[in-house]
């Protein structure tokens, strides 16, 4: 934060610099007029862009230099109607997000951005960016549209002109769809007020690729004329044709179409058009409506939209996941599938929340003694969209014998029981169907975490991990731990029955991120063999409680990495090569 006098100091230095002609700071009457976008001090001058005196406010906020300068163009459209500038001469020449700006050097920062927006001037006038129109043609949208004048798109976006159902209030439009069920889709089948819209045909018209258009402005709307030229120049030859065969229903007060926009950068933009006074044709057909079509802003709610913004992957949209445990591990696991792209989940657990595991569940203690499947099902349904979510309260083992869950139906399955017995089962099984599954599990004391991916048709699986010969020392002992064997770490604060591992809620949160991941690298085949997968924590609350650790833990996280696939035992009776 700069002081009044700092301020001065660093505008009449900006104005020393000579980057700006005839320089000087912004009057108290000249500040108000930009005070809107947060100015508080400023300089103006001019400067020449094709041999053209042009007029720059450069203001800084209260915030500089940790903030980018605000610069405005005076008179604003003195250029004409240019990328980047808004109605009020507001210049966007530069991406704020993920910029660095070096505080120290207040004045630097003042001369690259009057040198960025001279740059962004010229190539406006020399027509060298006039594409950004395309790309950025929702922002200079909004500029046209009210507060009130917004509604949500929940439309697969293609080329295809046809009809649509636009639902609508008392006294405006509040959503368009294909069908009522894409919309209720995305709130989960939970939102009531739906049923209580009225329905309106709209229609929605896709523009070709390769359209370039200069966004209207305020004071020059697009007439219904300026539209039917643009459908002529700018719609395929089919979809003219199925435009020509729409019709309205007779004495119509108004008709809304949605606009399709390609983006030159990929995907389409989506906006509102409200034509009043419309007869029995379309006025895009026979133009007899004289009232210049209302803009609407358009907000896109739909998944192509929604899923790659989030980082989410759309290609797994349809796999069908089944996540058994939800514990503090699988807990963790649901959400993370589907911020990655998985909509459609199964989630088998007999437990309830219990107050002694509120630190380090996911849960806390939200819904507290409620089965852990329908709490963690309602909280993710809350935060996402496009869910199908099933839930069954009992033991894996009776889910499939009594006909709940077949493992078959499923295209992922990550189980993180905590119970080996229990894993060993699902490991058979799963190599008797055609299913790629994640076996995950936590070690004491976070000393570490595991996670194993196996496929049926391909060594290496869960099994390969345990001598079965009962005249070894480490019969039964699971070779990837880091714990030595024949140790127990139970502990019981409560009595018999109340037994439980120490480890915290971050190593289970670390364990439940490697187990998704290596699941989506599996379903995506970046990761194309069984691997096991380990990370490391520290062994000091480990060993200070007077246990040893194993020679795998001695391993650096390297070496782990480059042994991924040392477990795998060919005479394996479940994966090996003689099973």
């Amino acid at each position: 934060m700069l002081d009044i006098s700092e301020r001065v100091t660093i505008l009449n230095d900006l104005i020393q610099d000579g980057c700006l002609q005839q320089a000087r700071i912004l009057s108290n009457n000249e500040l108000p007029t930009i005070a809107n976008r947060g100015v508080v001090a400023g300089v103006k001058g001019e400067i020449y862009i094709d041999s053209q005196e042009i007029s720059l406010w450069v203001g800084i906020k209260e915030s500089f230099p940790l903030t980018l300068p605000i610069i405005f163009l005076r008179p604003a459209h003195v250029l004409g109607i240019i990328p980047h500038l808004e109605q009020d001469g507001y210049l966007c020449y530069s991406d704020s997000e993920g910029l660095f700006l070096d505080s120290s050097n207040p004045v630097g920062i003042l001369t690259e951005a009057v040198k960025r927006a001279i740059e962004l001037l010229e190539k406006s006038v020399r027509d060298e960016n006039k594409w950004d129109f395309m790309d950025e043609f929702h922002a200079y949208w909004l500029q046209l549209c009210s507060e009130t004048t917004s509604l949500t798109a929940y439309l697969p976006i293609d080329n295809t002109l046809r009809k649509i159902y636009a639902y609508k209030t008392s006294n405006r439009y509040v959503l368009v769809a294909d069908k009522i069920d894409r919309a209720c889709a995305y709130f989960n089948h939970q939102n009531k007020k739906l049923d209580s819209y009225t329905r309106h045909t709209a229609l929605y018209i896709p523009l070709e690729a390769g359209t370039f258009l200069t966004p209207p402005t305020p004071k020059q709307l697009w007439t219904v004329r300026d539209l039917q030229e643009i459908i002529c120049k700018n719609v395929s030859a089919d979809n003219k044709k199925k435009l020509r065969q729409y019709r309205v229903r007779e004495n119509r007060a108004e008709e809304l179409v949605i606009m399709g926009i390609p983006r030159p950068q990929g995907g389409m933009t989506l906006i509102g058009l409200i034509f009043s006074d419309v007869g029995e044709k379309h006025p895009l057909i026979s133009g007899n409506s004289t009232k210049v079509p209302r803009p609407i802003n358009v907000q896109r709610y739909d998944l192509d939209y929604l899923m790659p913004r989030g980082g989410a992957n759309a290609n797994l949209d349809q796999i069908k996941a089944l996540v058994v445990g939800c514990g503090a591990v699988g807990g963790n696991i649901p959400a993370s599938l589907v911020q990655a792209g998985i909509r459609d989940l199964t989630l088998v657990d007999p437990d309830r929340l219990k107050p002694e595991n509120t630190y380090r569940h996911v849960m806390g203690k939200c819904q507290e003694k409620q089965y852990k499947t329908l709490a963690i099902k309602e909280e993710i349904k809350s935060k996402y969209p496009y869910l199908t979510i099933t839930t069954h309260q009992n033991y894996i083992d009776k889910a499939i014998s009594q006909g709940e869950i077949d493992l078959s139906d499923f295209d992922l399955a990550i189980f993180a029981t905590g119970n080996q017995t229990m894993e060993l089962y699902l490991n058979r099984l799963v190599h008797q169907n055609n299913l790629l599954a994640v076996l995950t599990w936590l070690e004491p004391y976070g000393i570490g975490g595991h996670s194993l991916l196996t496929r049926s048709e391909m060594p290496g699986c869960f099994q390969c991990l345990f001598n079965s010969d009962p005249t070894r020392d480490d019969y039964n002992h699971n070779r990837a731990s880091f714990a030595a064997p024949n140790q127990s770490f139970a502990k019981n604060n409560l009595g018999c029955g109340a037994s439980y591992t120490e480890y915290g809620a971050l190593d289970a949160q670390k364990t439940a991120i490697q187990a998704v991941q290596l699941a989506l690298d599996g379903l995506q085949e970046v990761e194309p063999k069984n691997a096991l997968i380990s990370w490391k924590g520290r062994d000091n609350r480990f060993t200070a409680a007077g246990f040893k650790t194993s020679p795998r833990y001695q391993l650096s996280s390297d070496r782990l990495e480059e042994f991924k696939y040392h477990y795998i035992n060919p005479q394996c009776p479940i994966c090996g090569e003689e099973k």
